[in-house]
């Protein structure tokens, strides 16, 4: 179990930290969501925060969690930001043992599969009630948008939900295995950082988590997040995504991403530099340690929104499989399968941030010229003009 040892790329992390920080991802992951049915999630946030009281929980009136270490009139807060939901199935109307089942979320139709299995879910309860089989599927321009399902065991609620029926959390080797990678593991992350310094207890540090809903249906909790004034305009905020890994741009395996644009747009270039320093910075003490600095152009994270609104904002990505449960099956044909990420990526991501978190000094910091910018410069002023 990698709980009880110290893994291949973090040979000096603590076996306490590594278990610590997986227990919390198990934790929140074996916590079932759908767009704007984040309360299992969310009940598990209320509770990790009543057991620090050094952490200070709030939510808006969307019902985004912001969880706080440190103080609200802090010059510059780091607000690590992740999303609740998962793309997954509203339960419609019900006729008998049949469903009408509308899907929330961005999947290709070609991966879903007469026959395919799903478990369904009641709000608030996180414990399946009971499971079906897809007898047809909806589709429009190529998207998944709904099925007619079965229930084969239990029973399915009306205005409850469904997600593909994997485990919630599983460890395969050296993976983390999931229905559920994106971005459970990120919000994982965050409370792991927040944990790590609720115990180090450090002065002068403001570090904070916002957790929103509705992310897969269009940033519907960040935007009110926005409007809202959730955060100050002072905040650095760092959206902590879980980013498809299969086109290559990513290598799963070589650390968390910092992750310098997505598909919309180019984040802050010095927060972005003060993730690159932080992560230099666990290098230098840990020569193991693995970070990779990519443009994730995939897709869009909630990054972008708040950039639009004038926040510094960057990001974070853990390199995933299986992005959005989309697989490929055994006969090579695309299927619905487990998202996965490397238990070494999630936990270079929570070093990474650790070592921000205690560096606030870096959130303000103007990144010097490069040292081979400063060489040539002197050779600039004298080659161009001498000839």
């Amino acid at each position: 179990m990698p709980t009880a040892k110290k893994t291949k790329n973090n040979p000096a992390l603590p076996v306490g930290a590594i278990t610590r920080w997986l227990d919390i991802a198990k934790g929140l992951l074996n916590q079932p969501a759908a767009a704007c049915k984040e309360e299992c999630p969310q009940a598990f946030i209320r509770q990790f925060a009543a057991k620090r009281k050094n952490l200070k929980l709030t939510a808006d009136a969307a019902g985004n969690l912001l969880l706080k270490y440190g103080s609200s009139s802090a010059k510059r807060p780091l607000v690590m930001v992740a999303h609740l939901d998962h793309p997954g199935f509203w339960v419609g109307a019900r006729d008998g043992s049949l469903i009408e089942l509308i899907f929330k979320g961005g999947v290709a139709s070609k991966h879903v599969r007469k026959g395919a299995r799903v478990q369904f879910f009641a709000r608030g309860n996180p414990d399946s009630i009971g499971a079906g089989e897809l007898l047809e599927i909806r589709e429009e321009k190529e998207r998944l948008t709904g099925a007619l399902a079965r229930i084969t065991h239990g029973n399915a609620q009306e205005h409850g939900y469904a997600m593909w029926e994997f485990p919630g959390f599983s460890v395969a080797v050296d993976s983390i295995v999931t229905r559920c990678c994106d971005d459970l593991l990120g919000a994982s992350a965050a409370l792991s950082v927040l944990d790590e310094i609720s115990r180090r207890k450090p002065k002068g540090v403001s570090v904070w988590g916002l957790f929103t809903r509705a992310e897969e249906i269009g940033f519907l909790g960040t935007l009110e997040a926005i409007r809202l004034k959730t955060l100050p305009k002072k905040a650095c905020v760092l959206s902590l995504e879980c980013s498809n890994a299969a086109n290559g741009i990513a290598e799963p395996g070589g650390g968390v991403i910092v992750r310098v644009g997505d598909k919309s747009s180019i984040f802050d270039p010095n927060l972005s530099q003060a993730l690159r320093q932080a992560a230099e910075a666990v290098k230098k003490e840990i020569p193991s340690f693995k970070y990779q600095r990519r443009l994730m152009d995939g897709g869009t994270c909630e990054a972008t929104p708040f950039c639009a609104a004038g926040y510094r904002a960057s990001g974070l990505a853990l390199p995933l499989l299986n992005y959005h449960n989309q697989s490929t099956g055994a006969d090579g044909k695309p299927d619905i399968g487990p998202e996965t990420v490397k238990i070494d990526d999630y936990l270079s991501e929570v070093q990474l941030l650790t070592e921000l978190a205690m560096r606030p000094e870096l959130l303000d910091a103007k990144p010097a010229a490069p040292s081979w910018v400063k060489e040539l410069r002197a050779l600039a002023r004298t080659e161009l003009y001498a000839r």
